[in-house]
């Protein structure tokens, strides 16, 4: 018998109680508060000169490329589909669960924040659309409105994740491809209607997520293959508009209520004994309130810091020389987005572990035929890794110092921004006082995320 986790995709906590975990949670916030400190000591032109990329060589790849890998990418959407949906009932064992969570959603995520964006060759629609619509130059049926921005992509990224946090089964193979077909064409047709490149970059939040994440990674490969500190290719995204800055703390509040529901502390707000849990559908409605409570909250507090920093750095500035606030808020937006795939990488790191060994069986064995493709009969899924206290002490310090290391680069990468905006390193310095304070706050919260037990 193979053992199986909690199809919650929640970490086994039980030994991480024994660690001395305030020890990592203080250790942790020293580091970010001399990463501020020692950011305030460097001069400007040095911290910006670092965040400067070293381009390589030119690349260019005729158009055919992209479409000719999003096509096939399509196809092995709708094979993995048929998988789902007639394959076997246990998403432990069928390949399509396993890939949209672990491979697609745990491993993709990952996967740009080291390799750059990927999702412009491996989304599975503008080789069809490109098929079907070619290089056709008259304009789509339907326009855009720009007041619209980017809240569709806000709105369906929160849909997102109230399907996955809060939905009683978002793991069932058959409830998941209807889910994924469902979102396919409704993603092809604002592509018909409205342009491929519009709703793609606008209203589809994957491929936002994926341009934003991969702007974290240290490689970019198109049009020049050029190489940098994590981070630098967020300083070459235009301003962002405020429905984009929003999103950007959206990617932050999902990841982290998908953490904190699972929480004693969170189950026991909503009147939850963790040691009975009545499951997900009995506590649907308090985790999509919860969810969309907990952005709202992160959208207000990062906008007060936000605003209390601009309005210090503003203070003895002629009118010219000041910064909006709307304008900082866009800005400091995009310095959340190391944190968000640190988290993303903390909270999915012991799912990834133990998923994706599932994963290769599954792989092995597609239809669950008793086929051993890539010779794994005898392989059994181990979760030894979570059951004596030196290992998981080393599974918990891999967790926090990813938490930690996101936040240094976020401090770095506001820090350059703030330099951008303003004129002296007095005003720089002053507009990320309030700023500086949420990042070491929010590193004591993600790494009592780690810690604390978990009863899901």
């Amino acid at each position: 018998m193979l053992s199986r986790p909690a199809q919650a995709h929640a970490s086994e906590q039980a030994l991480i109680l024994l660690l001395p975990t305030n020890l990592y949670i203080l250790a942790g916030c020293a580091a970010v508060v001399a990463s501020i400190l020692g950011v305030a000591f460097l001069s400007e032109a040095r911290l910006l000169a670092a965040f400067k990329p070293l381009p390589l060589i030119r690349i260019k790849l005729p158009d055919y490329v992209s479409h000719t890998t999003s096509f096939v990418s399509m196809n092995c959407l709708f094979a993995l589909s048929a998988i789902g949906a007639f394959g076997t009932n246990d998403p432990l064992e069928n390949l399509f669960s396993l890939t949209i969570w672990t491979i697609w959603w745990v491993g993709l995520v990952l996967a740009h924040g080291l390799l750059g964006n990927l999702w412009s060759f491996l989304n599975p629609w503008t080789g069809l659309h490109h098929i079907l619509i070619g290089y056709q130059s008259a304009p789509p049926p339907l326009k855009l409105p720009k007041a619209c921005g980017h809240w569709i992509a806000v709105l369906t990224f929160l849909a997102f994740g109230a399907f996955e946090i809060a939905d009683p089964a978002p793991e069932d193979p058959a409830r998941l491809t209807k889910f994924v077909l469902g979102y396919w064409l409704f993603t092809f047709v604002g592509m018909m209607l409205f342009g491929a490149n519009i709703w793609l970059s606008r209203c589809e939040p994957f491929t936002i997520l994926f341009k934003l994440v991969a702007t974290i990674s240290p490689v970019r490969w198109l049009p020049r293959l050029s190489i940098g500190l994590p981070g630098w290719a967020l300083f070459s995204l235009p301003k962002p508009p405020v429905s984009l800055a929003v999103f950007c703390l959206v990617l932050l509040g999902v990841g982290s209520f998908d953490g904190l529901k699972e929480s004693f502390w969170w189950l026991a707000k909503i009147d939850v004994n963790p040691l009975m849990f009545p499951g997900r559908s009995a506590i649907f409605w308090p985790s999509v309130i919860g969810l969309l409570f907990m952005n709202a909250l992160l959208v207000i507090v990062f906008a007060a810091v936000t605003y209390m920093g601009t309005r210090a750095a503003n203070t003895g500035l002629a009118p010219r020389d000041q910064v909006p606030f709307a304008t900082a808020f866009c800005w400091f937006s995009l310095s959340i987005i190391p944190i968000a795939l640190g988290y993303h990488f903390a909270h999915f790191f012991i799912y990834a572990l133990v998923n994706g060994q599932f994963a290769l069986l599954a792989l092995s064995d597609p239809l669950t035929t008793g086929a051993n493709y890539l010779g794994l009969t005898k392989t059994q899924v181990t979760t030894g890794f979570l059951k004596t206290k030196d290992s998981v002490q080393v599974v918990f310090f891999i967790q926090a110092a990813t938490v930690v290391l996101s936040h240094v680069i976020s401090v770095l990468v506001a820090h350059c921004i703030a330099a951008r905006l303003y004129h002296s390193k007095r005003q720089t310095l002053i507009s990320q006082i309030p700023l500086a304070i949420f990042m070491v706050l929010y590193t004591i919260f993600g790494l009592w995320l780690l810690a604390t037990p978990r009863g899901m």
